[in-house]
């Protein structure tokens, strides 16, 4: 009892604050109610100790589901597709818009089509039939009809949304580009020496890489036969002042900034998310925030759409004759 609460749990963090602590099955320890709400173990009382204490192992193994567990220090986590733990998740990031783009495939049908055991893996999704769509609650002929389209719309897909959509640990839309990039739709083949050297790549992502396909990669080949994914084709990009360039784009746009993006890319340009002392032009709009702030303290170049769109010889009859603005600092325009 704890002011009148009843604990009968209290947080451990994780391994790290474990081993710190040096917190052992048996102890005896000092409970703190956090903010009056979380219950966690502040010391151990190491005098109360009588030798029978024993150290909590480190776990290797998911305890769901048995696969190899991606050990990151603080955190430990399973990275196994099938396992019951993560499956719901990794069918909704698998379907979700910056990966696969499944229409009409949201939480509740995937919670829906997993809880009645139609889809216990991504690819069962591949097999679903109208019959089994129809015993759901909510689902008619049409809707069913659309999502089976839906589904089968994706075969063929680009191969950096096949690598994004597997959902590696710390592997987004750029780094999946680049494995595609270098190894095509075979990045699974790539040793670690190969991966490590591509840019941007550090050990961690890495690690988490060979991991995965140590868990996976069964079902990773099943997927890549399902969907058949797309290897990008590699044309030389004509020298521009983005070839070979990193670039971060932020605020908002006169147009979508996936058209901007996707322009960059055609001119051989890495597109990033973060600025870093890497970071070679960074392409800003309105509310640009802190990744302009970020790149005015770093020294990278700011460029306006305008800006932009003067150096890739783009801007329309409107556009071009715009006033170009000029930032006091980093400009190319200064």
């Amino acid at each position: 009892d704890i002011e009148g609460v009843t604990v009968e749990r209290s947080t451990l963090h994780n391994f790290d604050e474990i081993t710190r602590k040096d917190i052992r099955i048996g102890d005896k320890v000092i409970i703190l109610r956090s903010g009056d709400v979380i219950p966690k173990i502040i010391k151990v009382i190491a005098s109360e100790r009588n030798g029978s204490e024993q150290i909590i192992p480190r776990p290797t193994q998911c305890p769901v589901c048995g696969s190899e567990l991606l050990d990151e220090g603080a955190l430990i986590k399973c990275q196994n597709m099938g396992c019951e733990a993560r499956v719901v998740n990794s069918i909704i990031y698998f379907a979700s818009k910056q990966c696969l783009n499944i229409d009409g495939l949201g939480d509740k049908i995937v919670e829906a089509l997993h809880s009645s055991g139609m889809v216990r893996e991504l690819s069962d999704l591949f097999s679903l039939t109208m019959e089994q769509l129809l015993s759901l609650e909510g689902f008619k002929e049409k809707k069913s009809r659309n999502l089976i389209d839906a589904i089968a719309a994706v075969k063929g897909c680009d191969c950096w949304r096949f690598i994004n959509a597997l959902g590696i640990e710390h592997i987004g839309e750029v780094a999946s580009k680049t494995l595609c990039g270098a190894f095509g739709t075979a990045f699974d083949t790539a040793s670690r020496e190969e991966i490590l050297a591509l840019e941007g790549f550090g050990g961690e992502m890495v690690e988490s890489i060979l991991e995965f396909v140590r868990v996976n990669s069964e079902k990773i080949e099943t997927l890549r036969e399902i969907l058949k994914p797309v290897a990008p084709v590699k044309i030389e990009a004509h020298e521009n002042p983005f070839k070979g360039k990193s670039v971060v784009i932020t605020g908002s746009m006169s147009v979508p900034r996936d058209s901007i993006k996707a322009i960059l890319e055609s001119l051989g340009a890495k597109v990033a998310s973060s600025v870093s002392k890497k970071t070679d032009y960074v392409v800003y709009g309105e509310d640009a925030g802190s990744k302009y702030d970020k790149a005015v303290e770093l020294g990278v170049t700011l460029l306006t759409e305008s800006e932009f769109r003067s150096l890739t010889s783009l801007s329309d009859s409107a556009s071009s004759t715009e006033r170009i603005r000029v930032e006091p600092k980093n400009s190319l325009f200064d």
